[in-house]
Parts: structure tokens; C-alpha cells; sequence
């Protein structure tokens, strides 16, 4: 098997490239980024090759492909893959809404991934663990209505934001301010802004746009109500999301927490206190979704709308893992952990 990671060098590469030996062991391996360098990973110096060679006639194919690059190169090389032979999950937003490509969420709607098919969009990394504990609740009672709200880490801006983050952060919080004077107002260290890039007419930013539109594609239901606000929060990894959700019918705690205990891929901690959900938790359980704090919302007399949080690390579970989980379809994982259930 012969498996091209194109962004290997990214943090998400990198995981992708930890979680490819977890799922295909002894793989060939066909590694690209912005320029000819070397990578150390897993105690082996890997080779990695400028992007651009994929373009050149030599270049061989293969039979699967991960792209973690921007929406740009998204565009460009994902053709020359698809050309080349290689079945492609691309990570971008550049597919996610093109009515023939999936949107795949593994333990949701995986089955779309038949062998006819040569492309799946892998989507936001908010997008993934919140479906992941809605997709049984849509099965049971069905979903009339989303209102979430996210904090999302700073490692979902790039590498190169999560380390000016760590170093300002470091710096700024030496110094004995308890007010955070020594931070600029619009930076990610010691604060929380609007994840508000690509704000358009509607007044959502893309990240909002991303919630609302793919959670419609996936669940399968195009004119569901949902609504998003979406800030970043200081801290390194593991998106954190906040959700008001209207079932079509009144359901009890008992049975809702029941549902999401047998979901794949979901870790159901009971109780209404929110012990053990955090980002830091999520980082440590890298590979599901943690969902809890799961209550009725007063307002509702029908017991029908609940609130609940849902939290994931944003490169594994956001993107690496379920991206792994979506080839998992057609190139079955020697991980039973990785491996979607159709």
C-alpha cells in the first residue's frame, strides 16, 4: 500500500503521519510539503519532497492520499492526485460543500464512502466531534434546532500561530500583571477574541459558516435551524463546545445519556457537572469525542430542548483521526480504534 501525506510536515501531517503507522503498518510512504526537507518521526528520518513534484509526469501514484494544506493548494493539487490514482481525503474547506463529494464523519455517515468513490472532504474541526454526539440524537427523536457556541484552541490557526502563542504567553504571563497588561488586546496570548475571519454580509464568520452548513450536509438534513458564535481561547489544543439543541420529541436524561454511551466514538461522562470535560482532558483522550454536563433547558417545558457539551482535540479527533477513520472505508485499519463502523 502506498499512502501520500501532502502537508506532512503541519501539525496535522504530523499526527496523520503517527496515525497512518497505527493503521496501515509497513505502508510506503510518499511525503510532501513547501520544500525538499527531512522529517524525524517515530525514530526514521523520513524524506519529504516540495509539493510542486506531484505535478511533474514521473511522479507515480498510489492508493491513498491526505492533503492538510490550505484551501489554495487544496484546489490545486487534489485533481493531480485523483489523476495519479490515489483515493484523496482532503482536509480543506475547498470540497466540503460540493454536492458530489462527501462529507465524512467517521461513525456518522462513513457509508457514503463506497468504492466508487475517489474524493472525501474531511470536515471543520468543530464540525466533527459536535456531529459525532448529535448524529444518534437525530437518529432517535430527530434534531429541530442547533445553537452552539465554541472556544476553540489556538493550534487550529497553524504551527506557527501555536508558537508565537506559547512564547507570548510565557513572556506575558512572567510578568506580575494580574490585569494582563503586558498582552496586545488582539492576540491570542492571555485572552478571547472572535474567531471572526471571512465575516461576510450575514455577519458569521467562515468558522460559523463551516457549523451551520456542514452540520446540515452530514445529518443529512439540509434546512435544519443552526445558529454559531465561535471565539478562540488561550489555550494550545482541544476545541470546546457549548450546544442548545431542540429534539422532535421530549426525551428523558436517562435515555439520551444511553444513546450516547453506545455511539461510536463518543465517550459519555454522566452527570451535570462537567467532570473530566475539558480541552486538557481532550487532549489526553485524543481520539473521541467527550461529551457531558447533558441537562434539560429550563426554559422548555416539553423536555425537548437539552443542553450539553461537547469537546475534541482538534488535530486528532477534528481532523487526523477522523480523516484516518474515512479511509478506514475502503482501506480497512489494522487499529480496531480507527476503523468506521458503516
Amino acid at each position: 500500500m502506498r499512502i501520500c501525506i501532502l502537508g506532512a510536515t503541519g501539525l496535522v501531517g504530523r499526527e496523520t503521519l503517527t496515525l497512518v503507522d497505527r493503521a496501515w503498518p509497513g505502508a510506503e510512504l510518499d511525503l510532501y510539503a513547501s520544500r525538499d526537507q527531512e522529517m524525524e518521526h517515530a525514530g526514521r528520518t523520513l524524506p519529504v519532497r516540495a509539493a510542486p513534484r506531484l505535478e511533474e509526469a514521473q511522479t507515480r501514484g498510489g492508493d491513498l492520499a491526505f492533503v492538510a494544506l490550505d484551501d489554495d493548494f487544496s484546489r490545486r493539487y487534489v485533481p493531480r492526485l485523483v489523476e495519479l490514482g490515489y483515493r484523496v481525503v482532503d482536509k480543506s474547506n475547498t470540497f466540503r460543500m460540493d454536492p458530489k463529494v462527501p462529507l465524512a464523519v467517521g461513525g456518522v455517515n462513513c457509508s457514503e464512502l463506497t468504492d466508487d468513490v475517489r474524493l472525501a472532504a474531511n470536515p471543520n474541526c468543530t464540525t466533527i466531534p459536535l456531529t459525532l454526539a448529535l448524529h444518534p440524537l437525530a437518529r432517535k427523536w430527530d434534531i429541530v434546532s442547533i445553537t452552539a457556541s465554541t472556544y476553540q484552541a489556538v493550534s487550529g490557526a497553524g504551527v506557527r500561530a501555536l508558537d508565537d502563542f506559547l512564547a507570548l504567553a510565557r513572556d506575558g504571563y512572567a510578568k506580575p500583571d494580574r490585569l494582563g497588561g503586558a498582552f496586545d488586546t488582539s492576540g491570542y496570548a492571555g485572552n478571547t477574541v472572535p474567531h471572526n475571519g471571512k465575516t461576510d454580509a450575514s455577519g458569521f464568520s467562515s468558522e460559523e459558516r463551516k457549523l451551520l452548513n456542514e452540520s446540515r450536509k452530514i445529518l443529512g438534513r439540509p434546512t435544519l435551524a443552526v445558529s454559531a458564535q465561535c471565539c478562540r481561547v488561550p489555550i494550545a489544543v482541544g476545541h470546546y463546545i457549548n450546544a442548545w439543541v431542540e429534539l422532535g420529541g421530549p426525551a428523558s436524561l436517562e435515555a439520551i445519556e444511553a444513546e450516547l454511551a453506545a455511539a461510536p466514538f463518543v465517550r459519555l461522562l454522566p452527570g451535570t457537572a462537567g467532570d473530566g470535560l475539558s480541552a486538557l482532558d481532550a487532549a489526553r483522550s485524543r481520539d473521541e469525542a467527550l461529551v457531558g454536563r447533558i441537562r434539560h433547558d429550563a426554559r422548555d417545558t416539553r423536555g425537548q430542548t437539552l443542553c450539553i457539551t461537547v469537546v475534541g482535540d482538534n488535530l486528532r479527533l477534528g481532523a487526523a483521526t477522523n480523516a484516518v477513520r474515512a479511509a478506514s472505508r475502503w482501506f480497512p485499519s489494522a487499529d480496531p480504534s480507527l476503523q468506521s463502523p458503516a
